[in-house]
């Protein structure tokens, strides 16, 4: 009897060493990301999140790409130039994988580290990993759209949280043609103009001039823009949001706020 409660206990003993490694799932690498040097080491030095992303989601890639060659001087040199591309990191994200190397290393360390990094972490690792809604149309031409896309897309995906500023959208790129175009130049700059003709919150102030909501064409916002603003702007029927941030109206103007800090005029010319 004392020799099966003896097997019982060493079966039990067993099995949840084998449960707490599933359930805690123990790396096969040593995970030490120190050899990382330049924005990609300040980012894991500087950012918790972003470490205890890395170590939870990456631990056996970063372990892995450790034992080999040049593998963190490749991962951290296609991170930097991502980086040093600010806005337009993601359309430049494949040329620098080329540039660093990464694509010689398809499928290998290297390659696997920076996925883990990106895929996992990267939004606390400030690399790009959003992806515009599937449902956006497309913003004047092709040239226009990339711009928009690869450099605005937080802000797109939050108008298209809203109908309202989704339909806007749709409306201003589908109608309003040249005078997009022109409206995302500094010196025109249309998230200003609409903060100035009604505050954020304050879209009754921008289409206030017609009752019939055709906005005036004095300056500012363009009057294309103006009308499609107007036309959708109850949309989003209901309580508004507490936030003036996430009102269709200042949802609009991040987009363009961010397009023209991107420098998207030149892309959207007809």
């Amino acid at each position: 009897m004392r020799r099966f409660a003896l097997a019982v206990v060493a079966a039990l003993g067993t099995l949840a060493v084998v449960f707490s490694c599933k359930t805690f799932d123990l790396p096969d690498e040593i995970c030490d990301p120190a050899p990382l040097k330049g924005p990609l080491a300040t980012a894991l030095t500087s950012s918790a999140e972003c470490t205890r992303c890395v170590e939870d989601s990456c631990c056996d890639t970063v372990g892995a790409c450790q034992n080999k060659a040049r593998c963190f001087e490749i991962v951290t040199s296609v991170h930097e130039c991502v980086l040093r591309n600010g806005r337009e990191g993601a359309a430049a994200e494949a040329e620098c994988a080329k540039d660093g190397g990464l694509d010689r290393d398809a499928a290998g360390e290297a390659d696997s580290t920076y996925r883990c990094m990106r895929d996992r972490c990267g939004a606390p690792c400030g690399l790009p990993v959003c992806r515009v809604d599937p449902a956006a149309t497309l913003i004047l031409n092709a040239p226009c759209d990339r711009c928009f896309s690869s450099s605005c897309c937080p802000e797109l995906n939050r108008c298209y949280g809203s109908r309202a500023c989704k339909l806007s959208l749709e409306c201003i790129t589908n109608e309003c043609g040249a005078s997009l175009a022109t409206s995302l130049f500094d010196d025109q700059n249309l998230a200003a103009a609409l903060i100035r003709d009604g505050g954020l919150a304050n879209i009754d102030l921008l289409c206030s001039d017609d009752a019939g909501g055709s906005p005036r064409g004095d300056g500012g916002a363009p009057g294309c823009v103006r009308a499609c603003l107007c036309r959708f702007a109850d949309h989003d029927p209901g309580l508004a949001p507490l936030d003036d941030e996430m009102k269709p109206l200042a949802l609009a103007a991040r987009v363009y706020e961010c397009a023209v800090s991107a420098s998207c005029g030149k892309a959207c010319a007809p």
